[in-house]
């Protein structure tokens, strides 16, 4: 069941990165899609996604995500901002994680 709900942010610098890893594991690219600043106009991404808990538990075991991802783009995940909720709204965990980390989504203008 996907029942855990994962807010993942990054920022800029490491996003390339970070999406580089998602699509390793299989997630697609682009995953870290929605823009957002923080109070001194610093760019992050994030993104939503759920999750099995038992997948996850597999995704965020160290010695397996060195088999997976690349020596070089390993770094990048000590920047990765993760915030999981059990059987948890999707909203209200997106807004807890940005309320937290002091963040506001980038208005696109029409």
């Amino acid at each position: 069941m996907f029942n855990l709900s994962v807010v993942n942010i990054i920022p800029d610098t490491h996003k390339d990165a970070v999406n580089q890893i998602a699509e390793l594991y299989g997630c697609g690219e682009n995953n870290l899609s929605v823009k957002l600043i923080d109070s001194k106009g610093a760019i992050y991404w994030g993104c939503h996604s759920w999750w099995k808990p038992d997948d996850y538990a597999i995704f965020s075991d160290d010695e397996l995500r060195q088999q997976v991802v690349p020596t070089e783009l390993q770094p990048s995940l000590e920047f990765l901002y993760e915030r999981l909720v059990l059987d948890g709204n999707a909203q209200e965990n997106w807004q807890a994680a940005l309320a937290e980390l002091g963040l506001s989504p980038v208005e696109i203008p029409e």
